[in-house]
């Protein structure tokens, strides 16, 4: 299974003059992904944290963390935390024994280094000391067996990092320009930190030729044939971060909802029947990845966290913008049977109802979707302004408010518009006498599978 693009733009290729990152988290079919709001605790002496899968030692305080969690997770697919690192993660496979024992998930171990460090280079320590502790590769997946390994992109408001593990492995590099990672290993044979014995292990299995230079990516590389998949998506970021000298939230809104546009393999029958993996994910059959949530986010010095959030698939939905606040019910609430009042839910029944026949109702949603953009994307820099002003004369807590008014509003007349479009599309297929076209027989697993009120 093929799953994840993230991309980060140091400061110095930012718009903003502010490190960005930008991730499309793709998962299973069927696997709803809120996005939620955790406030920092103190815990007492020898409290115990249950992960997705293990218990382990909690720390005596956590932050303030903001994270989008496939349902039945503990961690994040992505997040942000009150100190402003942000962290994304990538599905990896390497040439590493599977280890016997369930670890952590990386999603696990992204919420941890969020909830336990302060920077970038602070998460990295946190992750691979519990990396190596506990090790990784345990059930990913609800529908099938799904073992990985983990890569991550982290930045905090000074630096950009890439972490790439491999079993309880690492090599990381920081980011001084811009870079794209997908499913496959990116940093070669220049890192500025490993794990002690990672040339070790790659020498002693001859892994590489006695005299060549250690090469991480090229040694550690699995065997895996959806490693295609993850290096044509890598590619194809990078190429499109390269047209730009800099870049915004809209350029990277952009390129997460790209389907290869304008290539040889751009989609034959409409972005949704999945011709070939994108950047923005759509699942050609029952259980493969689809991008559940979106998230651009950078830190600001006087707002703390600026982001922008997407539920479902990003190129049929619209970026809310989100603080550093609590977040709405509605943006907080998906679990895995369909549900009317989550926003995750109405996002992901119009994008259902659009891939009946896209090329009859994707342009018009998508000019909807644009125009409401628009819109929220005014109402934030309005608010996000007037925030400021608030700050400026030591009212902080009038200006979070703003900023939290921003995200309901925002949250409000997305969930509106994809209810009203969902409807209107059902009515029409209904008057046709169903469902049809290519994704009938997705479409119909997803209903028995969720109990979605499509039609």
């Amino acid at each position: 299974m093929q799953s994840c693009d993230t991309l980060v733009i140091n400061k110095s290729r930012s718009v903003y003059g502010q490190n960005i990152l930008a991730k499309n988290s793709d998962r299973p079919t069927g696997e709803p992904q809120p996005l939620c709001f955790y406030e920092a605790k103190e815990y007492p002496e020898g409290a115990i944290l249950r992960t997705t899968y293990l218990d382990i030692p909690q720390v005596r305080k956590t932050y303030t963390v903001v994270g989008s969690r496939p349902y039945w997770i503990w961690g994040f697919e992505m997040g942000y935390n009150e100190k402003g690192l942000m962290i994304g993660n990538e599905a990896e496979w390497s040439r590493m024994e599977s280890e016997t024992e369930e670890g952590l998930l990386g999603m696990d171990l992204l919420r941890l280094g969020l909830e336990r460090a302060a920077t970038a280079r602070e998460a990295i320590e946190v992750i691979t000391t519990l990396l190596k502790q506990y090790g990784q590769k345990a059930g990913a997946s609800k529908l099938k067996t799904r073992y990985y390994e983990n890569s991550f992109i982290l930045a905090d408001k000074d630096e950009c990092w890439i972490l790439e593990t491999a079993g309880r492995e690492w090599v990381a590099r920081e980011v001084k320009d811009t870079q794209g990672v997908s499913n496959c290993y990116s940093i070669g044979k220049n890192f500025d930190k490993a794990s002690e014995n990672l040339e070790a292990i790659a020498r002693e299995k001859r892994w590489l030729a006695p005299d060549e230079a250690f090469d991480f990516a090229k040694a550690y590389t699995g065997h895996v044939s959806n490693l295609s998949g993850g290096t044509q998506r890598y590619r194809r970021s990078n190429k499109l971060l390269a047209k730009k000298e800099l870049h915004d939230f809209s350029t990277l809104a952009a390129i997460l909802r790209d389907h290869h546009d304008d290539e040889l393999i751009s989609p034959r029958f409409g972005a949704t029947n999945a011709t070939f993996a994108s950047l923005c994910m759509h699942a050609g059959e029952w259980g493969a990845s689809e991008t559940s949530a979106s998230l651009l986010a950078r830190y600001d010095e006087d707002l703390g966290i600026i982001a922008r959030y997407a539920p479902a698939q990003a190129c049929l939905s619209a970026y809310i913008p989100v603080y550093m606040n609590d977040l709405p019910e509605k943006m907080q609430t998906a679990d895995r049977k369909f549900d009317k009042n989550s926003l995750w839910w109405q996002l992901k029944r119009l994008a259902l109802l659009v891939s009946v026949d896209e090329e009859r109702f994707g342009e018009e949603v998508r000019l909807s979707l644009a125009s409401l953009g628009g819109v929220m994307e005014q109402l934030a820099c309005t608010s996000e302004h007037l925030a400021k002003r608030f700050i400026e004369f030591g009212d902080y807590e009038d200006a979070m408010d703003t900023l939290k008014t921003a995200t309901e509003s925002c949250t409000r007349l997305l969930y509106e518009l994809a209810e009203r479009e969902s409807d209107r599309i059902a009515e029409i297929i209904v008057e046709d006498g169903g469902l049809y076209g290519r994704q009938k027989e997705t479409i119909e697993k997803y209903i028995e599978y969720s109990g979605i009120e499509l039609l």
